[in-house]
Formats: C-alpha cells, sequence, structure tokens
C-alpha cells in the first residue's frame, strides 16, 4: 500500500507542471529570439507587450528623407510556435513611432517584422492588438482556432506559403486590405464578429471561406478570387461590398447573402 502511495505522489509531481498555467514575460521571448532559440510555449499566459519590432537584428531599410516615412525591419528567424496561450499585452509585429504633440510633422517612423520560419499560433487568445501590417511570412502560416479580441491588423501582410485561419474569431475589427496570399489559405468556420475588410486582397490560389460567418459588415471590394474558392455555407448576417469582385474572372456574389 505504501509503495501504491508512493508512486502516485511521484505521478502527481511529475504530472502538475504539464496541469499548470506558466506566466511568461513577453520580454523574456524577445530575449530567446535574440539569442536564435526556437520559441515554443504550450499552455502559457504571456505578459506584457510581445514586441517583435524592437529585436536585436532591426535594421533602417528607408531613412525617410525628403519626406518619405522611416522604416525598420525586425526578423524573427528562428521557428515560433504557440498553442492554447493567452497574450495579455499587444502582439506587435508593426507598429509606428508616437508622434502626438509634434505640430509640424512631415514623416512617420515604421517598426515592422518579418517571419522567414515556420509560425504556428493555435487555439491562442489575443486580449490586445495583434498587428502584422508589411510583414512577410515566408514559411507555413498557422493562426487556427484563435481568438483575437481587438484588431486583427493583416493589411499589406504577405504570406509566401500556405496560410491558415480555421476556426479563428474577430471579435474587433479584422483588416486584410492590400493582403496578399500567394498560395493555399483557409477561413473556414471562421467568425468575423464585426468589420471584415478583404478590399483588395489579393489570392494567388484558391481560398477557402466555407461555414465562415459575417455579422458585420464585410468588404470584398475589387478582390478577385481564383477559380476553387469555396464560399459554401457561408453566412453574411451584416452589411456586404461586392462590387467588383469576381471568381475566376466573372462576377461574383456568394449565396448567403
Amino acid at each position: 500500500m505504501k509503495i501504491l502511495i508512493t508512486s502516485l505522489l511521484l505521478a502527481l509531481v511529475a504530472l502538475s507542471p504539464a496541469l499548470a498555467q506558466t506566466t511568461v514575460d513577453a520580454k523574456d521571448i524577445m530575449a530567446k529570439i535574440n539569442r536564435k532559440e526556437a520559441i515554443s510555449y504550450q499552455n502559457a499566459t504571456i505578459t506584457g507587450d510581445l514586441d517583435l519590432t524592437s529585436l536585436a537584428n532591426r535594421k533602417e531599410v528607408r531613412d525617410g528623407n525628403w519626406g518619405d516615412s522611416q522604416h525598420y525591419l525586425s526578423t524573427v528567424d528562428v521557428p515560433m510556435t504557440f498553442k492554447n496561450c493567452t497574450f495579455k499585452g499587444k502582439f506587435l509585429g508593426y507598429r509606428t513611432e508616437d508622434q502626438d504633440g509634434k505640430i509640424f510633422r512631415t514623416s512617420n517612423t515604421v517598426y515592422n517584422t518579418d517571419f522567414p520560419e515556420a509560425v504556428t499560433i493555435e487555439g491562442c487568445t489575443f486580449e490586445d492588438d495583434a498587428t502584422f501590417k508589411y510583414s512577410t511570412f515566408s514559411q507555413r502560416a498557422i493562426f487556427s482556432n484563435n481568438k483575437f479580441e481587438k484588431v486583427a491588423l493583416f493589411k499589406y501582410t504577405k504570406f509566401r506559403n500556405d496560410a491558415d485561419f480555421s476556426s479563428a474569431t474577430f471579435q474587433g475589427y479584422a483588416d486584410f486590405k492590400y493582403t496578399k496570399f500567394d498560395e493555399a489559405s483557409t477561413f473556414q468556420k471562421a467568425r468575423f464578429e464585426r468589420s471584415a475588410d478583404f478590399k483588395y486582397t489579393k489570392f494567388d490560389e484558391g481560398t477557402n471561406f466555407s461555414q465562415a460567418r459575417f455579422t458585420g459588415n464585410a468588404d470584398f471590394k475589387y478582390t478577385r478570387l481564383p477559380s476553387g474558392s469555396n464560399f459554401d455555407e457561408t453566412r453574411f448576417d451584416g452589411s456586404t461590398d461586392f462590387k467588383y469582385t469576381t471568381l475566376g474572372g466573372r462576377r461574383f456574389l456568394p449565396y448567403g447573402r
């Protein structure tokens, strides 16, 4: 009996770390990236802003002369995986310098981030803004089953490989305007509870919006959808704009509108 109790206690001790929700400071994650360590977290709460625009390898890519915006680029050059995590602060792959109070502002300073390695963020909650404007994802990018409580900014983002947003919930503004998908993309069963902007979005391969639901405004104006794109059982409960939208070169108006 004593041996059995001892074995049970040892099993509980071994199991408890897996059951516990780990708390991680965002600065510790940035430090790992700077050390070129692969990022992998599961069942973790991330505190503070994860500012990937301020990595050690950040470099100036446009000097901002003659009134142009000054641009800086950071690169996450290690694979990055988050599963069932909660981000309490902002997740920043893009930001601009605070110019409040500058009366004679003639240009802006832009910081953004590229991801040459695979990115997997599944089953996570973003409690604050998630910004990836101008970012390039070179390998597969998985954002499935996530909840974006505030802004999800993917404007001008380039996905060079497959992109997966299936079963994601966008509670705030979902901005995919001018986004470019080079390979297959899916928003199957995604939920857009406020405005969803896919205006001028470019899909080089067929995209999947089957069983997605748009509660707020859905803007697909000027979007060109390749043949093979899927809108089966998609619901549009709010206002829509499909002006000049085409599917396989023909005017497109989805069912469920």
